[in-house]
């Protein structure tokens, strides 16, 4: 609008004169004008029209750290030179900007890549894309939406945690480190009271006909063991800013080792405190697998139940099926001795601490007993840390 303004008051200061004076000049100077602005404005509806947008975006799912790319191409359809097109991309990607300004000739296209790397997990949007487009004289502009919408999932940072899992003491070690997981035969240790999320191959049937209700089969082999992790998502524990959140490392340890332990053959399970308690019963293959990375994908701290109660409740539950796993900052000690309690003879469950200290959150870190280093595998998680095995190996003898 602002650059019509000197041209509309032209117009009106012509009009004037001509009709008070009659000279010929002026009126025809009034027409040209206004002739120029009809046009302009014909040419930018008549260009916006046959302006379209081929777009070719990532599908599926990512993890935080990928690249992906996408291709544009936009294309003038007119026989009209458009002399100005700017595109601007509304993807809700972190970081990412897609947009381009050209010029198009009649019938002709443009064409560029754009690269971006997905730098937070969630589920994000690509477009829709935005073209303003404008007439040779640049009186107007008109913005057409174009390309559709589309969607992915980025998961959380996976790292390499393929030692990740129920810590049994015993000669079988030896024999999983040389094998494969499938190479391990399940061993039946005793028998339990059959959980809804025991699957019909875990039902002992002589002890069910014994004792007259359904009981399940407990294993005491490393690699036929179930895995059940248990992240902390009580509001206020974590502490920092994403990406370098306790959060965020949090979400990434708990995913990298869900993808580790299934894709090894393990049952695995989550255990959540947010804001719906959500829990997910151990199961095997990949559509557990996604199932979880998914919750993941998108999981908040939002919760208000304490990790001590969350741990006290399911590991009394989960006694004899497998190890378990707690991801937490949060530094009452009521959950450690939740998860101490939880465990069994020759089972040593796993302790994933970050020290929010590291990550900005006030106070000293938390002290880690000598009981508690011995009941407990420990993994202290501080910020900068690089999240992978050997790493593991290294904070849990600090």
């Amino acid at each position: 609008m602002s650059s019509r303004v000197p041209l509309l008051a032209g117009i009106a200061a012509l009009s004037f004169f001509a009709g008070i004076t009659g000279i010929h000049l002026a009126y025809t100077l009034t027409y040209v004008l206004v002739a120029l602005l009809i046009l302009a404005f014909i040419w930018t509806r008549a260009i916006a029209r046959r302006i379209s947008v081929d777009r070719t975006s990532p599908e599926g799912s990512y993890s935080v750290g990928e690249p992906f790319s996408e291709h544009f191409t936009i294309h003038n359809r007119s026989l009209l030179w458009v002399p100005y097109c700017e595109v601007h991309d509304r993807s809700e990607i972190p970081g990412y900007a897609a947009g381009r300004a050209c010029a198009l000739g009649a019938g002709d296209s443009v064409s560029w890549t754009a690269r971006g790397h997905f730098t937070a997990r969630g589920r994000h949007r690509f477009g829709p894309v935005e073209a303003r487009i404008g007439d040779p004289f640049g009186l107007f502009s008109r913005t057409v939406r174009l390309a559709a919408r589309s969607e992915v999932t980025v998961y959380p940072a996976l790292h390499p945690l393929e030692d990740i899992g129920p810590l049994w003491s015993g000669d079988g070690a030896g024999d999983m480190r040389r094998g494969k997981a499938v190479d391990v035969p399940p061993e039946v240790s005793s028998v339990r009271d059959y959980d809804s999320s025991d699957g019909m191959s875990r039902i002992h049937w002589a002890s069910t006909a014994r004792t007259g209700r359904l009981m399940s089969r407990t294993y005491d082999t490393r690699y036929s063991a179930d895995l059940l992790v248990i992240l902390d998502l009580r509001a206020g524990v974590h502490s920092g800013q994403a990406p370098e959140s306790s959060l965020e490392y949090a979400v990434s340890i708990a995913a990298s080792i869900v993808n580790a332990v299934a894709r090894r053959g393990q049952a695995v399970g989550l255990i959540t405190n947010d804001a719906e308690m959500r829990a997910f019963g151990a199961g095997r293959g990949e559509a557990q697998r996604m199932r979880l990375l998914d919750y993941l994908a998108t999981a908040r701290d939002n919760g208000t139940a304490p990790l001590a109660h969350v741990v006290s409740r399911h590991g009394e539950g989960w006694r004899g099926r497998g190890g378990m796993v707690v991801v937490s900052g949060d530094r009452d000690p009521a959950w450690v001795e939740a998860l101490v309690d939880s465990g069994t003879r020759g089972q040593r469950h796993l302790a994933v601490l970050l020290e929010t200290s590291s990550f900005g959150a006030a106070g000293p870190p938390m002290r880690i007993p000598a009981a508690w280093r011995l009941a407990l595998d420990w993994w202290l998680v501080r910020r900068g840390d690089v999240l992978g095995s050997g790493e593991r190996a290294r904070a849990a003898g600090d």
